[in-house]
């Protein structure tokens, strides 16, 4: 497996404690690799059409709403795990929480195989060129890592997961989804 190559820019960005204007890295992307991209992409080498493989990823999608509705953690084996989770501001008393201020959202947490992917990647400046390639966007597929949105890992907007897990890193190092 290749390594990958993430491209860097420098982006403008205020900062969310004193609002004051600087720089932040941001990671160019190839597009997006849409799901006909990925099923075409795992059948290859494999007897099964593209078809069946679509069913497959459908049933298994069913199953993670329907367990998550129930709410289970869903270990995706080599890809990582789904938390359910949720987010709310600090309050310093308890009847101050009120439960219309929690929002519900997800936490995923990437198998050490799918992080090592990324933590190993080797980071270069992006050209002028580079972006833009980024802005025609498309639906080519992707090497890995990060989205035209740019943006890091390591937070989870999301809250933290059933496991008691806080608001803000759900206990692990992992992306809100």
């Amino acid at each position: 497996m290749a390594q990958l190559k993430l491209r860097v820019k420098k982006a403008g960005s205020k900062n969310p404690v004193n609002k004051q204007l600087g720089l932040t890295a941001r990671v160019l992307t190839n597009g997006t690799a849409n799901f006909d991209d990925i099923v075409k992409d795992a059948g290859r080498n494999t007897t099964m059409h593209k078809a069946e493989l679509r069913m497959a990823f459908e049933l298994c999608l069913d199953s993670v709403t329907e367990m998550l509705k129930q709410g289970y953690i869903i270990d995706l084996g080599p890809l990582g795990k789904i938390y359910p989770s949720c987010t709310s501001k600090w309050y310093e008393k308890e009847e101050d929480m009120k439960l219309e201020d929690v929002k519900p959202g997800l936490y995923f947490r990437a198998s050490d195989e799918v992080e090592g992917a990324i933590k190993a990647a080797k980071l270069v400046w992006a050209k002028a060129s580079d972006e833009d390639d980024e802005e025609e966007g498309g639906t080519t597929p992707a090497p890995s890592g990060g989205d035209n949105n740019g943006g890091g890992g390591g937070t989870n907007t999301g809250g933290g997961d059933n496991n008691g897990g806080g608001g803000g890193g759900g206990g692990e190092d992992g992306d809100a989804i």
